[in-house]
C-alpha cells in the first residue's frame, strides 16, 4: 500500500466520527455555560448535552516516542480537515495541547511530565483529499535513571487536546476533540555510579572497614564498551540475528570501498562466521529496506522555535542492536529532505539526526524512540497574504550507517522512507521568542515539573557543571532571563506564583554591546512606559541577549513567561518555563563539649568533641577546619573534615579533634557551610559560617 492510498485509508476512518461544525466553532462558549457540555468529564455536577470524547474527525495523535540520550519527549500530530481550526494562516489559528505523563510502575500510577502545544490554522493545500498535514511537538523531561543492568523501560501516555488544555495531574482525563496515545519507551541508563546505588541494586551490604576506605559520596563515570562482530556473532548465536544485520557496518563499509583490506584479509577478520553467497542483494535491496527490526513509523515538524524535524521509529525485536544498556548499543539514523520547489526530487538535504538503542526485553508493541533535527526554515517563509507554504518533507531510516544525502532514494539495508507533508509558519507569524536560559541556566536543563536543574546541567556561559553529583539545584537572587532577539518585536517577561496573576519584570536592564561597552557609556535598555513592553535590541547591541533581570524572594515555585508582540503589537505566542526558588540561606553551628566548653583551655593532647548542625531543604556541601593554619600537614584535622550530606537537627552530629601535636595557641574550630542554590544566576550557593574558639596552653613546668 503506498503512501497516499495508506494516508486516505486513514482519513477515511477519521472521517466517520462526525464532525460537529457548529459546536466546534462555539466550543468556548458552550464551555463555558457547561464545563461538561460534551460530557467528557468522569465526575461533574454538570449534566452533559452532547456526549462526544474522543473525536479525531479533525485532529489526532499519530505516534509517541522519546529520545533517551536528549532527553525530549516526542508526539506528532495529524491535522485532518481544510477548517475547524479557528482562521486562516493569517488568524492567530487555535491550539493543540499535548500533555505528557509517565509510569514506572506499568500503568499503576502517572507523573505528571508537563503540556506543550501549537497552533493549528485551517490549510486546505494539505488537508484536501488525502492528504494531511503532519506536526510534531516537544517536551523536555528528566525521568530518573537507573543503572545500565537495571530495567529501563517505562510507559508513556500522551493526550492531545483542541483548544482546551489538558489539565494538570488527571492521567484519565479524556479529550472532546483529540485522543490519548500509550506506547513503551526507554529510559537512557545513569553513565555515573553512585556507589551506595550500586550496592543497593546487588544487594550488598559494605563492611565498615570498605565504607571508611571507599570515597562513597563521589561519582564514578561508567564506559561504554562498542562490541565488535566477533563478539556480536557468540552474543547473538540462536537467536535469530543474520549476519548482515550484527556484522552490518564491516560489511557495509567494505562493500563501499571503505577499506584497503583484500577480500580475503577482510574475511580472516571474520573467522568462523559463514557469509551468505547472496551477501550483495541483502546488503543493497532495489526497492525496499528490512523493516522486521526497526520501522520509521511517522515525521512531522514542531513548528515552537527552532523549528525542527521530528521523526518517530518502532523497535520490534529484543535482540540485532549491538548490545545491551551497559555497551554502546548501536544508531538508528534517519534523514530528511524538503521538495522546496514542489517538482519531487527532494533536491534539499537538511540533515540527519540519530538516536541510540540497545538489546531490550521488547514487549509485543515495541518500543517507540525518537530523533529530532532543529532547522533554520526562514528562508523559506513567505508573507500570510500569499498563502500557506506546504512543503513535502521525505525520511529515511537507515540502522547504523546514514543513508547519503546526496541520495534521496537511497533504499536502506535496514531501515524505511516516509514522506508526509508540513506547513512552514508565514514570515508574518514565525515562532514566537523563546526563554533559552534561565538563571544563567539553558531551560532544556531545568526540569518543567519540578523547576530545579537536571543532573547534567551546567552553566550556559562556562559549561561548569552546576553540581558535581547531579543534585537538582534551585534559584535564589537576581535571576537573568535570556534569549534570541526577534527584532523589530517587543516582549514582555512576567511571573506569577499560581500561574493565574501575573506580574510584569521591568527592572532597567544594562546591557553589554559588541564594543564592551555598558552602562553608563551606553543608557540602559528600558520598557515603553505605555505598554511596558521592551523592544528586542539587535544582538550586536546586546551580546547576552538578555531579556530581564528578576530579583527573587522567598521559597517558592514560580512561573516564567515570555510574550512576544511583532511591530503591530499582536500577540504572537508564549513560552512559559517553572523555577524554584531557595532564597534561605542554610543554617550552621557549632560548639565544643569537652571540659569547659567553648573558649575553654585545654592541654596539647587532649581529644576535643562536639557537636555541629548543617542544614538545608537543597543543602550542598561542609567542611570542618582549624584557624590558624600553623601546624604541621597532617595535624590538626577534625574528623569529620567535610561531606555533602546535612547532619541530624540540633544538637547535630559528633566532631572530634585530636589535639596531639599541636602548637599551643589560641584557635577555632569553624564549619563552613552551603546549600545548592544557583545564586545571581552565576554561582553556586549561599555560604555560612560558625565558629568556636579553643586554646591550647603550653604545659606546665614543674
Amino acid at each position: 500500500m503506498n503512501d497516499e492510498i495508506k494516508k486516505a485509508v486513514q482519513k477515511s476512518q477519521t472521517v466517520l466520527q462526525e464532525a460537529h461544525p457548529k459546536e466546534r466553532r462555539a466550543f468556548k462558549t458552550l464551555l463555558l455555560s457547561n464545563p461538561n457540555y460534551f460530557g467528557n468529564l468522569a465526575e461533574s455536577a454538570f449534566t452533559p448535552i452532547l456526549p462526544i470524547c474522543c473525536n479525531t474527525h479533525y485532529e489526532s495523535l499519530g505516534c509517541v516516542g522519546y529520545h533517551p540520550q536528549k532527553e525530549y519527549l516526542e508526539a506528532v500530530v495529524y491535522i485532518y480537515q481544510p477548517t475547524g481550526y479557528g482562521s486562516d494562516i493569517c488568524g492567530s489559528g487555535t491550539a493543540e495541547y499535548v500533555r505528557f505523563y509517565l509510569s514506572f510502575d506499568n500503568g499503576a500510577t502517572w507523573d505528571d511530565q508537563g503540556m506543550t502545544s501549537f497552533q493549528a490554522h485551517n490549510i486546505p493545500e494539505g488537508t484536501e483529499g488525502g492528504k494531511r498535514l503532519e506536526y510534531a511537538v516537544s517536551l523536555k523531561v528528566d525521568p530518573n535513571r537507573k543503572l545500565c543492568f537495571l530495567n529501563h523501560l517505562v510507559l508513556v501516555r500522551a493526550i492531545l487536546s483542541w483548544n482546551n488544555p489538558p489539565p494538570p495531574n488527571q492521567p484519565n482525563w479524556k479529550p472532546v476533540w483529540g485522543n490519548v496515545r500509550e506506547e513503551v519507551i526507554q529510559i537512557e541508563p545513569r553513565r555515573l555510579i553512585i556507589w551506595p546505588d550500586l550496592f543497593t541494586a546487588a544487594k550488598v551490604k559494605l563492611p565498615p572497614l570498605f565504607a571508611e576506605m571507599l570515597d562513597l559520596e563521589t561519582p564514578v563515570p561508567t564506559k561504554m564498551k562498542s562490541l565488535g562482530a566477533m563478539e556480536l556473532s557468540a552474543l547473538y548465536k540462536g537467536k535469530g540475528v543474520p549476519v548482515h544485520r550484527f556484522a552490518f557496518k564491516e560489511l557495509s563499509a567494505f562493500s563501499s570501498g571503505n577499506t584497503t583490506l583484500s577480500a580475503e584479509a577482510f574475511t580472516k577478520l571474520l573467522p568462523g562466521i559463514q557469509i551468505d553467497p547472496s551477501i550483495g542483494d541483502l546488503l543493497f535491496p532495489k526497492t525496499d529496506g528490512d523493516t522486521s527490526f526497526e520501522e520509521l513509523k511517522c515525521i512531522g515538524l514542531d513548528p515552537n522555535m527552532p523549528d525542527t524535524l521530528v521523526g518517530v521509529i518502532q523497535v520490534k525485536k529484543s535482540s540485532g542492536f549491538s548490545g545491551g544498556p551497559c555497551t554502546d548499543g548501536s544508531r538508528e539514523y534517519v534523514t530528511f529532505w524538503g521538495d522546496f520547489d514542489g517538482n519531487g526530487t527532494f533536491e534539499t538535504c537538511l540533515g540527519t539526526a540519530n538516536v541510540r538503542v540497545y538489546d531490550l526485553p521488547v514487549p509485543q508493541g515495541g518500543v517507540y524512540y525518537a530523533v529530532r533535527l532543529p532547522v533554520d526554515l526562514n528562508q523559506y517563509r513567505q508573507p500570510c497574504k500569499k498563502g500557506p507554504r506546504v512543503v513535502r518533507i521525505r525520511a529515511i531510516l537507515s540502522w547504523n550507517v546514514a543513508a547519503p544525502c546526496a541520495n534521496p532514494n537511497h533504499v536502506p539495508t535496514w531501515g524505511n522512507r516516509e514522506e508526509t507533508l508540513i506547513n512552514i509558519a508565514p514570515s508574518a507569524l514565525a515562532p514566537a521568542g523563546k526563554i533559552a536560559i534561565l538563571g544563567g541556566i539553558p531551560t532544556g536543563e531545568i526540569h518543567n515539573v519540578t523547576g530545579l536543574t537536571t543532573p547534567t546541567a551546567a552553566f550556559a556561559l562556562n559549561g561548569q557543571q552546576v553540581d558535581p553529583l547531579g543534585r537538582p539545584c534551585p534559584f535564589a537572587g537576581i535571576v537573568t532571563v535570556q534569549g534570541f532577539p526577534i527584532v523589530g518585536y517587543s516582549y514582555i517577561v512576567e511571573v506569577s506564583e499560581d500561574g493565574s496573576v501575573w506580574t510584569p519584570v521591568l527592572t532597567d536592564l544594562d546591557v553589554t554591546d559588541q564594543n564592551g561597552d555598558s552602562y553608563p557609556d551606553i543608557p540602559k535598555h528600558k520598557a515603553n512606559p505605555v505598554t511596558k513592553r521592551f523592544d528586542y535590541l539587535p544582538s550586536n547591541q546586546n551580546v547576552n541577549n538578555l531579556l530581564a533581570q528578576w530579583s527573587t524572594s522567598g521559597d517558592a515555585k514560580w512561573y516564567v513567561r515570555l510574550s512576544t508582540y511583532d511591530g503591530g503589537g499582536v500577540l504572537q505566542g508564549t513560552d512559559t518555563h517553572v523555577i524554584q526558588l531557595d532564597n534561605t540561606w542554610p543554617e550552621a553551628s557549632i560548639d565544643i563539649i569537652t571540659g569547659a566548653g567553648n573558649c575553654g583551655k585545654f592541654q596539647p593532647g587532649t581529644v576535643l568533641s562536639g557537636n555541629f548542625v548543617v542544614r538545608d531543604d537543597y543543602f550542598g556541601s561542609y567542611s570542618l577546619g582549624v584557624e590558624p593554619v600553623i601546624n604541621d600537614p597532617g595535624e590538626a584535622i577534625p574528623n569529620p573534615s567535610s561531606g555533602n550530606v546535612q547532619t541530624a537537627v540540633a544538637p547535630g552530629n559528633v566532631w572530634t579533634l585530636d589535639t596531639t601535636g599541636m602548637n599551643p595557641c589560641g584557635y577555632v574550630i569553624r564549619v563552613v557551610t552551603s546549600d545548592r542554590a544557583i545564586v545571581n544566576s552565576q554561582s553556586v550557593g549561599h555560604h555560612v559560617s560558625d565558629s568556636a574558639g579553643f586554646c591550647l596552653e603550653e604545659p606546665m613546668k614543674e
